[in-house]
């Protein structure tokens, strides 16, 4: 059996398994692997909904994929395991959380820490730039400072990824990294290249990481959205699709699937 050691050995270690690692198309045999999307961690049962989770039903989580032999992994890691050959653990799974809320650090990297599990934070590029400026902050709406997000990601449990500078929204005119309507392919591609590029700038520069993932908003694209992302020099891209992914070359990661974890079931029930 073959292991990637982050840490010294630990008992809440997300990892170990018995059964043999599951190879790639390299060998002619697949990588199933599941990736849990999670957005917000909260205290109060009127905020809890699909995106918004107690920290006792995350920290269940991290439990139960321990029990399971689950190992938690990086998406850079995953990269590497295709592009370079580097081993998995035997039993991966990737716990991602959207849009980079203060809560992800002020409840959930505690129990990151306590368990040693990683997990991906893409955080809304202005949205961190805003909370540095913000005098009044809570778990409850804050967003992450630029500070914050580098805590997590030095403690080395913690990747940062891209999820937009300013394309964040839902309305009659923007959604997500989608086209425009009557936008031009030209302008669409500049518009979004201008955006993903802006966002990377500030992770480099904030956090000491250019990224190497992708994840839309909302799930939302366009025909030509993947072309443009790869042009980037992106190596995945994390959309909002439902189901495991099963993964045989480097070209899968281009439309990596989550789970989307809500707060009226188990993670058992979701990952069946």
């Amino acid at each position: 059996m073959s292991f990637i050691l982050v840490f010294s050995v630990t008992v809440f270690l997300c990892g170990c398994s018995e059964e043999k690692a599951e190879k790639t198309a390299e060998t002619g045999e697949v990588l199933y692997l599941p990736i849990i999307m999670y957005h917000g961690l909260t205290e109060s049962e009127k905020l809890r909904n699909q995106y918004m989770i107690p920290p006792s039903l995350f920290e269940e989580d991290l439990r139960y994929l321990h029990e399971e032999g689950y190992t938690t992994i990086f998406i850079s890691e995953l990269i590497a395991h295709f592009e370079k050959g580097e081993k998995l653990p035997e039993k991966p799974v990737i716990l991602t959380f959207d849009d980079g809320y203060l809560n992800n650090y002020t409840y959930a990297f505690p129990l990151l820490q306590k368990y040693r599990c990683k997990a991906v934070i893409s955080p809304i590029g202005k949205a961190a730039d805003e909370a540095e400026n913000e005098k009044y902050r809570s778990p409850k709406w804050s967003q992450c400072k630029w500070s914050e997000l580098r805590a997590m990601y030095f403690s080395g449990l913690v990747e940062i990824e891209n999820h937009t500078y300013a394309l964040h929204k839902n309305n009659s005119e923007i959604h997500g990294a989608a086209k425009i309507r009557d936008e031009s392919d030209e302008e669409y591609e500049r518009r979004l290249k201008e955006d993903l590029i802006e966002s990377n700038n500030r992770i480099t520069k904030l956090i000491g990481r250019k990224p190497c993932a992708f994840v839309y908003p909302f799930g939302a694209k366009s025909e030509e959205t993947e072309k443009i992302v790869r042009s980037l020099g992106f190596k995945a891209i994390l959309d909002c699709e439902n189901k495991m992914n099963v993964l045989t070359s480097s070209e899968d990661l281009f439309s990596l699937h989550r789970f989307i974890r809500p707060d009226t079931k188990s993670l058992k029930e979701i990952l069946g």
